[in-house]
């Protein structure tokens, strides 16, 4: 099946966009960077006691549009679309430029990025170790577990398209199955966790927070799927199937939406009403019609909105609930606005730097499923899996009961607390056993 191929003459001819997105990207967020590490947060436009602005923003926004790439791509294959041939390298892609953009702002808004290495597992100066029961270390283990499964499994479907030799077919096939089974759970917890840093934050106490933001990604990165269709002329058909699963989601999006004002019905101002407005009204107003979503200009304004109002859905959340606890004003300063731009002609800069590469054909691999393979991927990822989770208990046992409790005078948290990231560890070793079993055994001899 056809690739959205990018012919040769496009691929030349994207240099210059590439050029000026990358002077864009390093101006945005190199002076940002510098802005914030010599000043301080200050230089945002924040003036509350939490001072987030949108380095916080772009960073949940960008994280939620990378996720979606990944469980759009693994979610069609496990349900056996064959159109998803089309969109899937596309897709994986735009996850991995958009997760890449995302992990610089952590960093931009520490302003010290040096004291980096105190994110890992190792004891800190203070005596303490990191706290395996805090959700901002699921978030640091997820969002880096999700990556690397993320590329591993990119590098998959790209070695298996090129794979020569057809007896390694099904085992590709069985494994790409596999790690798509793997990943749509991991994606799932990874934006469920996100959405937790900022119920602890912002003190909301609701079991609709992990799915309102699971929801929320997977609608912006459907969006932007579409519109890269879109900037490719992929076939209409497939134009059509995208905006049928968009206003599904976009539905959803207007439940959890519906929820939240009754049981807070103070939210809602102009804010709210632009996300309301893009992200659930319009998209359903003219993607329920087949003979709307087959409309190439429709589909392209329905998408640019919902990014838009995805990205005012973020600045409502962790700029406006945050000002509603603690008092203040925001208003954009020159550095926020450095950012926005250079985000985007990051995100811009290298997905069309990669794209380039990307094969003109892809192969369906459910067509090989039916084949036994000559050896289980199952007992790689089983034995991966359990590795993992040995070693994080081990090395928990060693430091988060002993450690913390004796350094802060307090009682270890339950097993529950250590069950999110267990479960994180075991799903990124179970994926990282599938690829290197992959590896090694279509390995020429």
């Amino acid at each position: 099946m056809s690739h959205l191929a990018i012919p040769s003459a496009t691929r030349r001819q994207l240099r210059l966009p590439i050029l000026a997105c990358a002077i864009l990207a390093a101006w945005g967020m190199g002076w940002s960077a510098i802005r914030i590490a010599t000043e301080g947060v200050g230089v945002l436009g924040a003036n509350n006691a939490v001072p987030w602005g949108w380095d916080i923003v772009l960073f949940v926004f960008w994280i939620g549009l990378g996720h979606a790439g990944t469980l759009i791509s693994a979610i069609l294959l496990l349900t056996g679309q064959h159109w998803r041939n089309s969109i899937a390298r596309h897709a994986e892609l735009m996850t991995l430029c958009a997760v890449c953009t995302a992990a610089i702002f952590p960093l931009i808004h520490v302003g010290r990025a040096w004291m980096l290495w105190q994110m890992f597992p190792l004891r800190v100066p203070s005596g303490t170790w990191p706290d395996m029961a805090s959700a901002l270390v699921w978030d640091a283990a997820a969002i880096s577990a999700y990556f690397l499964l993320s590329a591993l499994f990119f590098c998959m479907g790209l070695r298996g398209e090129k794979q020569e030799q057809k007896p390694h077919r099904p085992l590709w096939a069985h494994s790409t199955l596999l790690m798509a089974g793997i990943l749509t759970p991991l994606v799932i917890m990874v934006h469920s966790i996100v959405g937790s840093d900022f119920a602890l934050t912002l003190r909301w106490q609701s079991v609709i927070i992990p799915p309102y933001f699971v929801c929320g990604a997977i609608l912006s990165g459907m969006a932007a799927v579409q519109i890269i269709a879109l900037l490719a002329c992929c076939r209409i058909g497939i134009i059509g199937k995208l905006g049928h699963l968009t206003a599904a989601i976009s539905g959803a999006m207007g439940l959890f939406y519906a929820y939240e004002l009754i049981t807070e019905p103070h939210l809602w101002g102009n804010s709210y009403a632009c996300m309301v407005l893009l992200n659930v009204i319009i998209p359903l107003g003219l993607l329920s019609f087949r003979k709307l979503r087959h409309n190439r200009a429709i589909c392209a304004l329905v998408s640019i909105g919902i990014l838009i109002g995805m990205w005012q859905e973020r600045v409502h959340i962790i700029v406006e609930r945050s000002l509603h606890l603690t008092g203040g004003s925001y208003t954009p300063s020159s550095v926020d606005l450095a950012m926005l731009f250079g985000s985007i002609g990051l995100f811009l800069a290298l997905y069309l730097s990669i794209v380039r590469l990307l094969p003109h054909h892809t192969t369906e691999p459910r067509k090989y499923i039916g084949t036994p393979a000559p050896s289980a991927p199952r007992t790689a990822a089983l034995i991966g899996g359990s590795s993992f989770v040995i070693i994080a208990v081990l090395w928990a046992g060693c430091s988060q009961w002993a450690d913390t409790a004796g350094t802060l005078g307090s009682s270890p948290h339950g097993f529950l607390y250590y069950l999110p990231a267990l479960i994180v560890i075991g799903l990124f070793g179970a994926g990282l056993g599938v690829f290197l079993h992959y590896i090694k055994t279509t390995r020429p001899s």
